[in-house]
């Protein structure tokens, strides 16, 4: 279920990202078991429509991003079923608002989405920024996952200065298969709500 209070940390990563280096948002690592157990709710789908448009007062612009579900690994939603993912940022009139480390998410793409669900609006919103994000690459043998979290500087639990951030580390791609099997048993352990 989407909290209002979970908007306070990312305006705090926002504000913290306009201080941080070099262009990068300063956020904790969320790992997938992490992930899994935060969010309302968890899919593979495929990106099928986009659009972005001014806020009532015209201060800010969202994007909202149909994906139609391939497979529902947590939440009611079904497969076939498309659902709406909203994001601050996009392009309006000319105008491009971003912010950086937000997830991209491109029409056509497959991917795999940590989502919080707003109960009073038909609409999902991406856990942890990039971080709630992976790409399903069907370029090998056997499909990956690719996690891109372009923008993101980590900061480690206990960490107090932005002095040591950590760049988004490098790994191999899991298959898609690993990843879902990691998945499956993050969520079989996580605590019921």
């Amino acid at each position: 279920m989407f909290r209002p209070t979970r908007l306070a940390p990312l305006a705090g990563l926002l504000v913290l990202g306009a201080l941080g280096a070099a262009g990068a948002t300063i956020v904790r690592p969320l790992t997938v078991e992490m992930m899994a157990e935060r969010a309302d709710v968890v899919v593979r789908g495929r990106v099928v429509g986009q659009e972005a448009a001014w806020n009532d007062d015209k201060t800010r612009i969202y994007t909202v991003t149909r994906v139609e579900i391939a497979e529902a690994y947590k939440g009611g939603d079904k497969p076939g079923a498309v659902i709406a993912v909203r994001q601050i940022g996009g392009t309006v009139d000319g105008l491009t608002q971003s912010v950086v480390g937000n997830a991209k998410l491109r029409v056509g793409e497959e991917l795999v989405l940590f989502l919080d669900r707003d109960e009073a609006k038909p609409l999902h919103y991406v856990i942890g920024m990039a971080q709630g994000k992976l790409g399903v690459s069907r370029d090998g043998p056997e499909p990956t996952v690719v996690h891109d979290v372009e923008g993101l500087a980590f900061m480690a639990p206990g960490q107090r200065t932005v002095a040591d951030l950590k760049a988004a580390p490098k790994a191999a791609a899991p298959t898609l298969a690993a990843f879902e099997a990691r998945l499956r048993a993050a969520l079989i352990s996580a605590p019921s709500p």
